[in-house]
């Protein structure tokens, strides 16, 4: 009977596409996750995820409105994201965390208030909408949302074969990158703008409340414990994907969100790798 289940669930298109999104958000938590947590800005990804609400309202309003019909929630998500990247980018030019964190939390409130103010012009059968990617769920992904996953997730994999080097040095020391005759302001500016696009294709399917959880708390429980940048990479990854595979299953368990319970995972994983650090250091 169990073998039958799982036979019938794993034959099951929908579970399929959840399985491989699985795989896509892992590998973008291996890379966009920990190269944010070595920068130092774990809150762009929140601030990222949030803001791209205001896309998707806008959208949903240029369609309402019929000013631009083919105006599709995804493509608003995205332009707002990079919206915000561009902006922490600028803001940390010269290497200041602080003002990058600023930067991050202006045009955060300002991507909001678009939202904010857009829903109150949409039709009560739009907003709902807006409440999905709030919230997320992995189960009802399309085969376009599993092949802009598989996109996003690919390039970012040959971005970062290609300069991680330089992605390391300009997350920890950005002035001393400059003074090394490094572009650090374009790897600046490239590192954010594609994680922000990660960012936005992801929050579809674990949703801009739990992005946080998916794609940073992995990476940060993985950098306190590994010791190289490899294998902090390794880690996130196998991380993220335990995490994503158990919410996943455990939600046909006790009936509740997949991303809900990936999110308690991947976070309760963090307070694991410092009990660990701190049992390592006290032997």
């Amino acid at each position: 009977m169990i073998i039958d289940v799982i036979t019938l669930l794993l034959t099951s298109p929908i579970l399929q596409r959840a399985l491989l999104a699985s795989v896509l958000v892992a590998i973008i938590a291996a890379t966009t996750g920990t190269f944010m947590v070595f920068r130092g800005l774990s809150f762009l990804t929140a601030g990222v995820a949030h803001a791209a609400l205001g896309g998707v309202a806008l959208a949903l309003f240029l369609q309402a409105t019929g000013i631009v019909p083919w105006f599709d929630p995804v493509l608003g998500a995205v332009i707002f994201a990079v919206f915000v990247a561009v902006m922490t980018a600028y803001a940390g030019e010269r290497g200041i965390a602080q003002k990058m964190e600023v930067a991050v939390g202006v045009s955060f409130a300002l991507s909001m208030s678009i939202a904010v103010l857009l829903m109150y012009y949409l039709p009560p059968t739009r907003i709902p909408i807006i409440w999905g990617y709030l919230v997320g769920d992995i189960l009802l992904l399309d085969n376009l949302d599993i092949v802009m996953l598989l996109g996003v997730a690919f390039s970012l994999v040959i971005l970062f074969i290609l300069f991680k080097k330089e992605f390391v040095y300009v997350s920890i020391d950005m002035e001393g990158s400059k003074a090394h005759g490094m572009n650090a302001r374009g790897y600046n500016y490239l590192l954010l703008i594609f994680a922000a696009i990660a960012i936005a294709l992801t929050i579809k399917a674990v949703g801009a409340i739990l992005v946080y959880a998916i794609l940073i708390a992995p990476a940060a429980a993985s950098n306190e414990v590994m010791k190289t940048v490899n294998n902090v990479i390794i880690g996130t990854f196998i991380i993220a994907l335990i995490a994503m595979i158990l919410g996943l299953s455990g939600s046909f368990i006790i009936f509740a969100s997949p991303s809900a319970i990936a999110g308690i995972i991947a976070a309760v994983s963090y307070i694991i790798a410092l009990q660990v650090k701190r049992y390592k250091r006290s032997k």
